[in-house]
């Protein structure tokens, strides 16, 4: 009998669960401390949260061609200063070529809002007398009143909401400029950070961080493209079927590619509105009439750039790491978004992959009991060690 283990941990069965219960109260003791942190110290100074978001996914995106330039011999502060010139002359370049074309389209969109809920109104009308149907088109009429509908009020809400346009600009400009600070420094929070953790444990934190950092990283960077790509095809694909306001609407679908899993379908509601509300098409590539013909092009569109962001883009963009279960991104979507609302659905995913690193890896490592003592049937580590082990053997 293992003495060390005692008459009673020498059962199998009972060191299994001994070793279930201990990742159990881990995740939940886990889970009070984040929430816990959340109520008493995040949230009273949330003013700060947005920036350094901002700061940490510019620290992820541009820190690896940092780091590739001060191998090259160049210093730390010059090579950041130089890829922050070439990353920005290349976004001034893009923004450039369509902030005229979408400036234009939206103000000609705000201005046909009242026409096209007009027109959705009498179609709505008219389907329903086909179908037999009656509505009281009175409460209708009387939601788009000015000052006085709910939909009037709806809308005021939107306009007011343009007013944080302002704090949204004050939050990038100053992310980069934090994210600017901490690139020349990252060396030396590192070191400085690795410093605290005492010496026994500091292989385990540094290993840990390194793949949560991977993680991130490839999350932020494979994300941004594929919500850029995406927002190129669809684009294209509404300019060539003639969809009116196609930059404004290909624009905001590349914005909603940013949400995983149901980016691209949120993005065909006000696709799918105005195409049905439009009287003609803009007549581009393909000639399609406006009502239901263009919106069956543009769900056409959306379909193909679904596909194309899911079974093409996402396998090449985004790691096995980031990629979780559909059932598990649209909890985390869920929960992201009812505590922090945009900023928690942009940050479910990332975090909640972030997370699943961790209790793996925290599994792999201590799923012997007790803790530090290796199994004798799992001599090689975990499962999830020799699975991640085996490419390299055999390579």
């Amino acid at each position: 009998m293992d003495k060390e283990r005692g008459p009673f941990l020498s059962n199998p069965f009972v060191a299994r669960a001994s070793r279930w219960g201990l990742l159990a109260w881990s995740i939940i003791g886990l889970l009070i401390l984040i929430a816990a942190a959340y109520r008493f110290v995040l949230y009273p100074v949330r003013v700060i949260f947005a920036p350094l978001v901002v700061a940490l996914v510019v620290i992820y995106l541009l820190d690896p061609i940092v780091s590739r330039l001060q191998a090259r011999g160049i210093g730390r502060l010059w090579g950041t200063l130089l890829t922050y010139v070439v990353v920005l002359s290349a976004v001034g370049i893009g923004l450039a070529y369509l902030a005229d074309v979408v400036g234009h389209q939206v103000t000609q969109f705000v201005h046909s809002v009242p026409t096209l809920l007009g027109k959705a109104q009498t179609g709505v009308q008219a389907a329903f007398d086909r179908l037999g149907i009656h509505v009281d088109t009175k409460a209708i009429v009387a939601a788009f009143e000015p000052n006085s509908g709910s939909a009037s009020q709806f809308f005021g809400r939107l306009t007011a909401f343009t007013s944080g346009v302002v704090h949204l600009a004050f939050v990038f400009l100053l992310g980069p400029l934090i994210a600017f600070y901490l690139l020349v420094d990252l060396p030396k929070i590192r070191r400085g950070a690795e410093s605290i953790v005492p010496v026994r444990r500091r292989d385990d934190v540094v290993t840990l961080a390194k793949r949560v950092g991977e993680t991130l990283g490839g999350f932020f960077r494979g994300q941004l493209l594929l919500a850029l790509l995406v927002g190129l095809c669809s684009l294209a694909g509404f300019w060539a079927v003639g969809l009116p306001y196609f930059a404004l609407l290909g624009a905001l679908t590349g914005l909603f590619a940013l949400v995983p899993l149901i980016g691209t379908l949120i993005a065909g509601v006000p696709a799918l509105f105005v195409a049905l509300t439009a009287s003609r098409g803009s007549g581009q590539a393909l000639h399609v009439a406006g009502g239901w013909r263009l919106a069956l092009a543009s769900a056409v569109v959306l379909v193909l750039v679904q596909q194309l962001e899911s079974r093409v883009l996402e396998p090449r963009l985004l790691s096995q790491a980031v990629r979780l279960h559909p059932v598990s991104v649209l909890l985390s979507l869920l929960v992201g978004g009812s505590l922090l609302g945009l900023w928690g659905m942009l940050l479910a995913v990332p975090t909640v992959a972030a997370i699943r690193v961790v209790v793996l890896y925290v599994w792999d490592t201590r799923s012997s009991w007790p803790p530090g003592v290796p199994s004798a049937a799992e001599p090689n580590g975990g499962p999830h060690e020799r699975e991640r082990a085996a490419p390299r053997a055999g390579g």
